[in-house]
């Protein structure tokens, strides 16, 4: 019986010996095939998803989105090296539209309605505001193949007010590494545990992530608004926000600091203002799409007039700034209806194209100067 014992455990510890060393070949190809980013991209290069759109219940969209992304992680619709004019889009999800495929969001009609010329690379990111705007202005115009990008393109506001509103020390505190990981699907990995830097753990990490992604995620959106609109319906309704002013003042820095940023990359930075659907005495059949609360966990919701008062007061910081600094500034303006949105301030198919319409309008005027 020891006998038969001893020959087992050199049995074992002969296999785990064999496992560790293919283990660490397998890890040593792996990782000279460099099969993960190991730089700075907003989205995962060379990847995509599809999001199954319910078109009753989201109105204005007629099929579902194929998102997809680039070798730099963009949404696209063409090869940039091909283009003599590229344009950078940062922004949050409603620059992102990933409700929309990949050839009816905003940023690929402007594309088309300049001509071959130009690429637009979407490098929107849902959740994203100005501070972590600022970080992929920095790191994004790094890149070899976008150092000769001549237009960066900013939407931003909404998620400025939102994020304040949800939680004023986490906008005007949260530390960098935070913000990066939040700015980015991947940054540079070296400051992970030396374990979680292995490519294998990363594959182990990408599959769990997919498989949940794909039972619990393919029809998020539709679930998501379905979701909140009944909340919505059961909760407390405030008509008044909080003092907006500093997250004003950090939202005026983080302003400056692009302009800035692009003075210094050489580059023509254009902002363009949030447009919503919020507006006083908002027509009942909008009232029910809306979903945005300003609330940690939608605990409760500000009134669509508060929200209206708000996003005003960002949109004419912006717009102040700009004019101080001579910088072009698009003040987006769309019927507050369900012909340019599908909730709060998402586009849907026809807000695109009358989004993308307005943006081209003045870009073809901006650009000639």
């Amino acid at each position: 019986m020891k006998l038969f014992s001893k020959r087992l455990l050199k049995k074992l510890a002969f296999s785990g010996v064999v496992t560790v060393i293919l283990l660490i070949i397998a890890e040593i190809i792996l990782s000279w095939l460099q099969i993960f980013p190991t730089d700075y991209y907003t989205n995962t290069p060379n990847s995509g998803f599809v999001w199954e759109i319910n078109t009753d219940e989201i109105t204005g969209i007629h099929q579902d989105s194929e998102v997809s992304f680039d070798e730099l992680g963009a949404r696209s619709i063409s090869n940039y090296e091909d283009a003599e004019h590229k344009m950078m889009v940062f922004g949050g999800s409603t620059a992102a539209c990933f409700a929309l495929t990949q050839e009816k969001t905003w940023p690929a009609l402007i594309e088309k309605k300049l001509g071959n010329e130009y690429w637009i690379g979407n490098f929107g990111r849902p959740g994203n505001n100005s501070t972590h705007h600022v970080l992929q202005f920095k790191h994004m115009l790094e890149k070899p193949e976008l150092k000769d990008t001549k237009t960066v393109l900013v939407m931003q506001g909404v998620n400025d007010l939102v994020a304040y509103l949800i939680s004023s020390d986490r906008y005007l505190n949260l530390p960098e590494l935070k913000l990066k990981k939040f700015a980015f699907q991947h940054i540079p990995d070296d400051y992970l545990p030396w374990y979680r830097q292995l490519t294998l753990y990363k594959l182990a990490a990408r599959a769990k992530k997919n498989i949940k992604f794909y039972f619990n995620h393919k029809d998020h959106l539709t679930k998501t608004v379905l979701d909140i609109r009944a909340l919505r319906k059961q909760s407390k309704i405030l008509d008044e926000l909080p003092d907006l002013t500093p997250g004003l003042t950090r939202y005026e820095e983080n302003v400056k600091a692009m302009i800035q940023l692009a003075k210094e990359k050489n580059v023509r930075l254009i902002f363009v203002t949030q447009a919503t659907m919020w507006k006083p005495n908002l027509e009942p059949q909008y009232e029910e799409l809306m979903l945005t609360s300003g609330f940690e966990n939608n605990e409760a919701f500000y009134s669509t007039t508060a929200l209206y008062g708000g996003m005003e007061m960002f949109n004419q910081r912006l717009k102040t700034i700009c004019a101080q600094n001579n910088i072009p500034c698009i003040d987006l303006q769309l019927p507050k209806t369900t012909e340019s949105f599908y909730d709060d301030f998402h586009f849907n198919e026809s807000g695109a194209e009358l989004t993308a319409e307005q943006i081209t309008k003045e870009l073809k005027v901006i650009l000639k100067n």
